[in-house]
């Protein structure tokens, strides 16, 4: 009798090992993101595109800035034929004072993110996966090319690069995202000098501790925010990346058999990926039609194409079985 207890002991810490194993396996192999990295908190800051918290701001030549600008200690001059899309805000306005302090804030907490990796300061040809990448302590950075961001299909997964020193974007050189990365969700934190080189694309939000310089030609697909230092254009393209709608449509009851139609009309520039649980039903119209045979949740992702920034929503069909009939006989 002791001998069999004591065999079941055995086989139970066997397996209590085994279940270990397996999850530090698991761990392991775990992508960076799963361990819930969250993007910082903008703040009032996230109302602008382009904000200095210290310094001259001025426009040049023909840049077209969508979204909105601001100074704490200067009023912003944009230069015709340049044109912003957009309110601007001088030193006077309240909410100056207010984005200042949160441009601060969210320097302060990139900053202080651990690395999960040490990363080359010759940043073309890297591809990179989610998590917090650091160029290393006192490591100014270049690219010159390409550097690609591969969030592996996940639309959420969050990008953070520290440079503790000056970036310096080479001339035609471009931040590339792969695997349903957003450009909303990369968070650039830059101690020094930010130069994006000419006819260069740049996508993500910068913070920055020093200048933010965009040469000819250049486009900035997200924000450009600094704690200390002068914001100067030249002939470029900005465009605030913020997320799409992607509009599902609300919830609806319908009967077996019957169809009904899904989300909104297209939006220009996106594309939309629509998903079903239960799976069987998938779509890339904005706007599709669907005969749902049992209650299903829809799930729709929709992409901007220019910036990379997706979101997602979700919606309920529920769908009602015909009402039962009984035949009753008369006799005559």
């Amino acid at each position: 009798m002791f001998a069999y207890i004591y065999h079941i002991l055995q086989q139970m810490k066997m397996k209590n090992k085994l279940l270990i194993i397996l999850m530090a396996v698991g761990l392991v192999f775990m992508p960076t993101n799963g361990f819930g990295q969250t993007a910082p908190d903008l703040g009032v800051a996230s109302a602008f595109v382009l904000f200095t918290a210290s310094g001259s701001f001025v426009s040049n030549g023909a840049t077209h800035i969508t979204g909105n600008i601001g100074g704490f200690t200067v009023v912003p001059v944009v230069n015709a034929p340049g044109i912003v899309t957009g309110t601007v805000y001088n030193p006077s306005d309240p909410i100056s004072s207010t984005a200042a302090s949160a441009v601060g804030a969210a320097y302060t907490d990139l900053f202080g993110r651990t690395p999960t990796d040490i990363i080359n300061v010759g940043l073309g040809g890297q591809t990179l996966l989610p998590g917090v990448h650091s160029t290393g302590s006192g490591a100014a950075a270049t690219l010159s090319g390409n550097i690609t961001l591969d969030a592996q299909g996940n639309p959420n997964a969050v990008f953070i690069i520290q440079i503790d020193g000056a970036l310096t974007i080479g001339v035609n050189s471009n931040v590339l995202l792969a695997g349903s990365a957003s450009s909303c969700n990369v968070y650039w934190q830059v101690t020094d000098a930010f130069s994006l080189g000419d006819n260069s694309v740049f996508r993500g939000m910068l913070v920055s501790g020093g200048a933010i310089e965009l040469l000819e030609g250049s486009t900035l697909l997200g924000r450009a925010l600094t704690k200390a230092g002068a914001i100067e254009l030249h002939n470029n393209a900005v465009t605030l990346s913020e997320p799409p709608i992607a509009a599902a449509g609300s919830g609806r009851v319908i009967c077996e058999n019957e169809s009904t139609q899904l989300g909104a009309t297209a939006v220009a520039g996106s594309t939309y990926s629509w998903t079903a649980i239960p799976a069987g039903f998938t779509s890339t119209a904005a706007n599709p039609t669907v005969t749902p045979l049992v209650t299903t949740t829809y799930s729709v992702v929709e992409t901007n194409t220019a910036t990379g920034c997706s979101n997602t929503n979700n919606v309920v069909v529920t769908v009602n079985p015909p009402p039962a009939t009984s035949l009753i006989f008369h006799n005559l």
